[in-house]
């Protein structure tokens, strides 16, 4: 259950003295629940807990309850949030609108603190028309504030302003330690209206300095280790699909474990890479193995779980694919929308032969 932490106030409740605890249920280093004593609550009949008791925040001058659910036990009362409780903040159990007892959730070992691992794309040479960026933390930040934490400044002066769309909720992955920025796509579609009155996020040739504030907290309340920046120069439009034809394979040899590589030849987009690429075995399973990336998203390496056996495989990839600028393999992202799509479906395998 790990550490508890509580705070003890003096009952007095059918004349017993003793100090009432107040404790903390811990699961994986979070706050899930608070463990108040019958005692607390003058026997309190359990059909008027949700009425009668609420947890609020200290010092929120509205009051609001803490949403979550009651559990009932012989000799104590356990609330859980239906978010875990933040770390250094101080939560009250009030009776009836009355504050009966209160404690303060521990903050974490500062060694713990999180740190922001890398900022995709990770080249410092960025397409006039870049669609996303990704932020990698090493643990589950807090999120709803992720705009408030970003700055983005261009060429060392200028501070900008609604380059990144304000999406609620956020687009996080599954555990909080990825985060997706969209710059605004009306903004870089050149027929919209948003583009035309703004003018597109990005300036060609321009300086930029994305810079993460130090003190974004992570979901046990401690804030990063320190500030990061990532600086890059806006180059070029990118108008043109990425093109499998071009794409370069280099095999590895049957028997070992070395990985597959292949060089797309321009940077593509980071979460799609992780994503929407798969290998093929000779029976058309995807085949068990490991992807990471290399040259700056521009080099995708497949290490297999088991040694490669001789045979033919498929490097098998979704039309979703994209690279910087949302070209994806089917269709462009800006595209003038009085031409018709192609009406050939794009090529979504490639095959190679391993000896």
């Amino acid at each position: 259950m790990g550490l508890i932490f509580s705070f003890l106030f003096s009952s007095c409740t059918n004349g017993n003295k003793q100090p009432a605890e107040l404790t903390i249920r811990w699961e994986q280093n979070r706050a899930t629940g608070l463990r108040i004593p019958r005692q607390l609550l003058n026997s309190l009949p359990n059909d008027s807990l949700a009425t009668s008791v609420h947890i609020t925040l200290k010092g929120d001058t509205s009051h609001t309850a803490v949403l979550g659910e009651w559990l009932r036990a012989e000799e104590e009362i356990v609330f859980e949030p239906l978010i875990p409780f933040t770390r250094g903040l101080t939560y009250q159990v009030q009776l009836n609108g009355q504050p009966v007892g209160q404690l303060q959730i521990p903050l974490a070992d500062t060694a713990d603190a999180p740190e922001v691992l890398s900022v995709y794309p990770s080249k410092d040479t960025l397409p006039h028309n870049l669609l996303k960026m990704y932020i990698r933390f090493s643990k589950p930040m807090q999120t709803g504030k992720a705009l408030k934490q970003l700055v983005l400044i261009k060429d060392t002066r200028d501070t900008l302003e609604n380059v990144f769309l304000d999406l609620q909720p956020e687009l996080w992955n599954q555990d909080h330690t990825l985060l997706t920025l969209w710059l605004d796509p009306g903004r870089i579609k050149r027929e919209l209206q948003p583009n035309q009155q703004l003018g597109e996020p990005l300036q060609l040739a321009s300086h930029y300095r994305l810079y993460i504030r130090p003190d974004w907290p992570d979901t046990e309340g401690l804030v990063l280790k320190q500030a990061y920046q990532k600086i890059f120069v806006v180059t070029h439009r990118d108008s043109l699909s990425p093109d499998p034809n071009l794409w370069q394979i280099q095999l590895p040899k049957a028997g070992t474990k070395h990985a597959l590589e292949v060089n797309f030849q321009e940077p593509l987009d980071y979460s799609l890479l992780m994503n929407a690429i798969y290998i093929l075995d000779q029976e058309g399973k995807q085949l068990p193995g490991q992807i990471g990336l290399s040259n700056q998203e521009s080099t995708l390496l497949f290490e297999p779980a088991a040694p490669w056996q001789p045979g033919t495989y498929q490097l098998a990839f979704e039309s979703r694919l994209e690279d910087l600028a949302g070209n994806n393999l089917a269709r462009l992202f800006d595209r003038d929308i009085t031409v018709s799509k192609p009406t050939n479906l794009p090529k979504t395998s490639k095959e190679f032969t391993i000896y």
